[in-house]
C-alpha cells in the first residue's frame, strides 16, 4: 500500500479525554482551551476551526486575519448565532463576521479576501475567507463560488466553504447533497464523520486551499452539526504537509487576480483544471486523508465509504453479529478530487468493491473511473448490485438499520457466516410482529398553559379524541 494506515492525527481519538482531577473545567474551554479535551457541538467545532487556524497562523509568525460571511439556514442555522455570541472572543483573534444579505453576496465578499495582494496599502499578510450556507445556498451561490474558485486563493489566506447538507430534509424543503455541485465547480470537498473529524478536517481543508490555490469545501450533515461530543484539541493535532515543487511558469504558489478577460481568463481555467486540482489531490495523498481503516487478509469484498456512513457501517456489522468482518475498508476524508492511486491500491486482489454513500451515485462513479482499465479490476457495486437490483438506497439518509441488508447481501456472496444468517432471521421475526397496542391515557394537565384540565367522567360514553378536556385553553 502506498498510503498510511489510520493516522492518529486525523481519525482516531486519544486513549483518554478526561481532564486531570485537579483541572478546572469551564464551558468556555470549548473555544478557549489550547490543548486537551473539550465538550462541544458540531456547530461549535466549526467555530473552533477558524479560531484554531488563527492561533496556528500567529504561532507561525503570520500577521493574518479571517473574514466570515454567509447566510443562515439549518443545519447551519445557529452557526452565525454562535459567532455573534462569541463576537468579543473572535474579535480578539482578528476574526470579522459579516452575515450576508444572501448566499451569493456573501460568497462574493469572501472571494474578495483573496485579492489582498492586489490592493494598495494592505495591512495583513493574508486573510482567511470562510463562507457558510446550507445546500440550497450552495446552489444559489454557485456562480459566485465558480468565479471565486477560478480566481483562486493565496498561500497565506485560503477559503473554507462550509456546506450544511440535510439528507433527510428534516428542516429543508428538499433533501440536500452538495458534493456534486462543488465537483462541477472544481472545488475540493472534504467530509468529516464526527465532531473530532470536523475539527481536524476543517484545518486540513484550509491548508488544502492554501496549498492548491482553490477554495475547499467541508460537507457537514445535519446529525454531525447537531451532535455533541468530547474531542481532543491542540494545534499539533494537524500538521499539514504541503506539496512541493515549483508551479508551471515559475513561482511557488498560485497568484489570484481578477483579470477575467482573454488569454488571462483561459490561463486561469487551465491552471484550475490541470494544476490546482492536482495539487489538491496531492495534498490529500501526502496528509493521509484516504486511510485504510480495515484490512482482512482473506478479504474478497472491499468497501469505500466517507463521513458518518463509516460509523453506520461499523454499527451495521455489529448488528449483523460480525463485528470483525472479513472485508477491506477504505475511509475517505477527501471525496473530491478522489485519490485514484489509493483506490487502485486498495482494490488490488478484491473481487468486488462496494461504495456506501448517501444520495449519489457520486463516489461510486469516481471509483469506477479510477478502476476503469486496471488489470484485474474488481466489479463495483453501490446503488445497484451486479444484477441491476437496488442495493444501497439513493434517497433519504443512511443509518445502520438501512445498511444491514445491503451489507448482508454482498458479504453473503463471498462468505457463509452463520451468525449473520441467524441475526437476519431474528430481524425478520421482529419485523413480522404486530406493533404493540398503546393504551390511551387521558391527559390531566395542559402543557401549553397553567390551566389544569379536567377529564370527562368515564361513566359517560365519549367518542371524541382522547385528549379532549372540559375546559378549552
Amino acid at each position: 500500500m502506498c498510503f498510511p494506515l489510520l493516522p492518529p492525527k486525523v481519525a482516531t481519538m486519544p486513549d483518554t479525554l478526561a481532564p486531570p482531577p485537579s483541572a478546572t473545567v469551564s464551558l468556555d474551554d470549548r473555544l478557549d482551551l489550547d490543548e486537551g479535551a473539550v465538550y462541544l457541538s458540531g456547530v461549535q467545532a466549526l467555530v473552533r476551526v477558524i479560531i484554531d487556524q488563527r492561533r496556528a497562523d500567529d504561532a507561525a509568525g503570520l500577521d493574518a486575519a479571517a473574514f466570515v460571511s454567509g447566510y443562515q439556514g439549518s443545519p447551519l442555522g445557529t452557526f452565525d448565532t454562535e459567532l455573534q455570541r462569541n463576537r468579543k472572543r473572535i474579535a480578539a483573534h482578528r476574526i470579522v463576521h459579516r452575515p450576508g444579505v444572501n448566499e451569493e453576496l456573501a460568497a462574493t465578499s469572501v472571494w474578495g479576501t483573496q485579492l489582498l495582494d492586489r490592493m494598495p496599502g494592505r495591512r495583513r499578510d493574508g486573510v482567511l475567507g470562510v463562507w457558510y450556507g446550507k445546500s440550497p445556498g450552495v446552489d444559489r451561490a454557485s456562480d459566485a463560488i465558480r468565479h471565486g474558485n477560478l480566481v483562486g486563493t493565496t498561500p497565506t489566506g485560503g477559503v473554507l466553504a462550509l456546506a450544511g447538507d440535510d439528507p433527510a430534509a428534516k428542516s429543508s424543503t428538499m433533501p440536500g447533497a452538495s458534493e456534486a455541485i462543488f465537483a462541477a465547480l472544481s472545488v475540493p470537498v472534504l467530509q468529516p464523520g464526527n465532531v473530532q473529524e470536523a475539527l481536524d478536517l476543517g484545518r486540513h481543508a484550509i491548508a488544502c486551499s492554501r496549498a492548491s490555490g482553490l477554495w475547499a469545501a467541508l460537507k457537514v450533515v445535519t446529525r454531525l452539526v447537531d451532535s455533541t461530543a468530547v474531542a481532543s484539541v491542540g494545534l499539533d493535532r494537524v500538521r499539514p504537509v504541503m506539496p512541493d515543487g515549483e508551479w508551471p511558469g515559475g513561482g511557488t504558489a498560485h497568484a489570484p487576480h481578477a483579470n477575467l478577460l482573454g488569454a488571462q481568463l483561459l490561463e486561469l481555467e487551465r491552471s484550475m483544471l490541470e494544476v490546482r486540482l492536482e495539487r489538491a489531490r496531492e495534498y490529500g495523498r501526502r496528509n493521509g486523508l484516504s486511510v485504510l481503516a480495515r484490512d482482512a487478509p482473506d478479504a474478497r469484498l472491499g468497501i469505500v465509504v466517507a463521513g458518518p456512513a463509516y460509523y453506520d457501517l461499523l454499527q451495521a456489522f455489529a448488528e449483523l453479529g460480525v463485528p470483525d468482518p472479513p472485508v477491506r475498508i477504505l475511509k475517505l476524508g477527501m471525496i473530491y478530487p478522489l485519490d485514484e492511486r489509493a483506490v487502485r491500491d486498495f482494490a488490488r486482489g478484491l473481487d468486488e468493491v462496494l461504495v456506501v454513500e448517501e444520495k449519489g451515485p457520486f463516489l461510486e462513479r469516481l471509483v469506477k473511473d479510477a478502476l476503469y482499465g486496471a488489470t484485474g479490476a474488481p466489479r463495483v457495486t453501490g446503488k445497484l448490485d451486479d444484477a441491476g437490483r437496488r442495493l444501497v438506497p439513493a434517497g433519504g439518509a443512511l443509518d445502520a438499520d438501512v445498511l444491514v441488508r445491503p451489507l448482508a447481501a454482498r458479504l453473503g456472496v463471498f462468505h457463509d457466516l452463520e451468525p449473520m444468517r441467524a441475526r437476519l432471521e431474528q430481524l425478520d421475526t421482529l419485523r413480522a410482529r404486530p406493533l404493540p397496542i398503546v393504551t390511551q391515557r387521558t391527559p390531566f394537565f395542559c402543557s401549553g398553559c397553567r390551566t389544569t384540565a379536567r377529564p370527562r367522567p368515564r361513566t359517560a360514553p365519549w367518542s371524541g379524541p382522547a385528549s379532549a378536556v372540559t375546559r378549552s385553553c
